[in-house]
């Protein structure tokens, strides 16, 4: 009975983690309902799950969340503008040139089409990196999107994996949701952290190749 009771205990370990996850999705949530300041709570969130994946989150969710966020709040909100500003730019292209877009020839349409189709899976991959980097790395803004866009290539199997990964979680909880709503319901208080924990533990697979040659 006492070994049940025993903090060490797996069974409490996974409580305290589903908890831990709780509390890092709520803070993320909140943090982010500002929208300029998203950018800063996703370094932080993936600042705490990083380190949760490797079990080296002594301190708190709160602690290390907030810790992250005052750091990078800077940094990671000038990540944020830019890449919300591409993005938009990116989507208002693709909407245009495949419905609005005055261009006859037809073969013209599908190039410019196709090519910036590709930009936006660019940005895609960056978008899927470059908070991760910011939160493990100490870098300037350019140097950041650099590696996210190196990496996201070189590791292009591991950027599948986690592109995949993740939308495979999506679709599993929506389908549970619809399947038991009243209970399954929530899965979306951790749905989140959840996702980053999952990507997280991917990113240190890249990111460990590279920790002797960047400044943590």
């Amino acid at each position: 009975m006492g070994g049940f009771f025993n903090y060490d205990n797996p069974v409490w370990r996974f409580v305290g983690r589903i908890w831990d996850l709780f509390i890092l999705n709520l803070l993320w949530v909140i943090c982010s309902i500002p929208i300029i300041t998203f950018g800063a709570a996703t370094t932080a969130m993936y600042y705490c799950t990083l380190k949760v994946a490797k079990d080296r989150d002594s301190g708190g969710m709160f602690m290390l969340f907030f810790h992250s966020f005052k750091d990078n709040i800077k940094q990671s909100t000038l990540i944020w503008i830019i890449m919300a500003v591409t993005g938009g730019i990116l989507f208002f292209d693709i909407r245009f040139f495949s419905i609005y877009a005055p261009i006859q020839n037809t073969f013209i349409r599908m190039i410019i089409f196709t090519v910036t189709c590709f930009l936006m899976l660019l940005w895609l991959f960056i978008f899927l990196y470059v908070f991760p980097i910011q939160a493990k790395f100490i870098n300037p803004i350019k140097q950041t999107f650099k590696l996210a866009l190196f990496m996201s290539i070189k590791h292009l199997v591991r950027t599948v994996i986690i592109l995949a990964g993740s939308i495979v979680i999506l679709v599993v909880v929506y389908y549970l949701i619809m399947r038991l709503p009243g209970v399954m319901s929530m899965l979306v208080l951790v749905l989140g952290s959840g996702i980053s924990l999952f990507q997280a533990s991917q990113f240190n697979m890249v990111f460990d190749k590279y920790i002797n040659e960047e400044n943590e």
